[in-house]
């Protein structure tokens, strides 16, 4: 895939840093975030050094809240944008917003959406789950999330065969208009969205996250455009739960462009390698202009988010299956949660797919 002396573009923000969660809660009980800011300084621990990688910031003077609109409803940005400054009290003393009461279909009485930010009840309007917080740079840190990506993709599109956004905080569980799983803007959706809008007829989406992106495959679920493939831990018994079955495929215009290919716990770097060669394949069937990759490293054997069984060098391995590809690959940071590994793997995973040494 690539030539002599070529190094690897890498977009980072440094304004990942302002969204540092301390919490999450599941099942009620508060837990240690894993979405840290150490996880960033691992992967910049390993790639600074390495000449094979060129680290570069992402654009200052990139707009995106159009872009950002082509995929997600107008109501949820401004949510985000606006809830900490109008949800929190200065009196409360949290670093963090959750929701607790959530609109869902199960009432049996007809349900009044909220209509302001300033009423609580907004935030179980717009997120999904009780992990995801939201702090006074939360939304900043995902502004600047979507700014890396888009960056990246504009290296992309300018003729670099692989590129990697380091995009934090991650982004594929968000829908068109609801946020959760740690997520708050879909990197990987508006920069397919944005690929398309600059001259792609078509591009792939591979989920390689320990977790289904429930939020990209919504976004694109009746469209034949975009493909959307993931492998992910089995929804009976991984989060988000509720999709990322194998019938998944599509509806409408887009029946046959949404493969889902969940794995069984413990699964190792063969039947996952195996795996990945059935979303290639369909990549290749897809013939998109552009590949779009959701980098997850949560099927690290001991990440603390999944129950895969993934060594670091199965990432090299992955990474060298995308180097057969004959496509640019655009791949944006998702997961990973074992942070003394997580360097490492994406080092791995991203000298594989350029199809450079150890």
């Amino acid at each position: 895939m690539t030539t002599p002396g070529f190094a690897i573009p890498v977009v980072t923000s440094p304004l990942h840093r302002g969204h540092s969660p301390r919490v999450e809660v599941a099942c009620g009980r508060p837990m240690p975030a894993f979405d840290v800011v150490a996880r960033m300084q691992s992967v910049l621990d390993a790639l600074t050094p390495d000449s094979r990688f060129e680290l570069t910031p992402p654009r200052q003077d990139l707009t995106v809240a159009a872009q950002i609109e082509r995929v997600h409803d107008v109501k949820l940005v401004e949510f985000l944008r606006r809830a900490w400054d109008e949800i929190e009290s200065p009196d409360d003393g949290v670093d963090l917003i959750f929701a607790d009461t959530f609109s869902h279909t199960g009432f049996h009485a007809p349900t009044k959406p909220a209509k302001s930010v300033t009423d609580a009840a907004a935030m179980g309007l717009y997120c999904f789950d009780t992990i995801t917080g939201i702090g006074p740079n939360t939304y900043a840190a995902a502004i600047g999330s979507v700014v890396t990506a888009l960056t990246a993709a504009e290296r992309t599109v300018g003729g670099s065969d692989l590129t990697l956004a380091l995009c934090r905080p991650p982004g594929h569980h968000v829908t068109v208009d609801a946020f959760g799983g740690g997520c708050y803007l879909n990197n990987a959706a508006i920069s397919a969205q944005w690929l398309r809008d600059h001259g792609a007829d078509r591009v792939a989406v591979v989920d390689l996250d320990f977790h289904h992106g429930n939020g990209t495959q919504a976004i694109f679920y009746d469209r034949a455009d975009v493909l959307y493939t993931s492998l992910h831990g089995h929804p009976d018994r991984s989060y988000p739960y509720f999709t990322g079955y194998a019938d998944e495929t599509g509806t409408g215009q887009g029946l046959g462009a949404n493969l889902n290919l969940p794995f069984e716990a413990g699964v190792d770097g063969r039947i996952y390698g195996g795996l990945v060669e059935r979303a290639l394949s369909a990549v290749e069937e897809h013939r998109p202009d552009f590949v779009v990759v959701s980098l997850g490293f949560d099927t690290y054997c001991d990440d603390p988010a999944g129950d895969a069984a993934l060594q670091t060098d199965d990432y090299r391995d992955v990474g060298k299956l995308f180097s057969e590809l004959d496509v640019p690959v655009l791949a944006l940071l998702e997961g990973g949660y074992s942070v003394p590994q997580l360097g490492a793997n994406v080092r791995a995973w991203s000298t594989g797919a350029a199809g450079l040494g150890e």
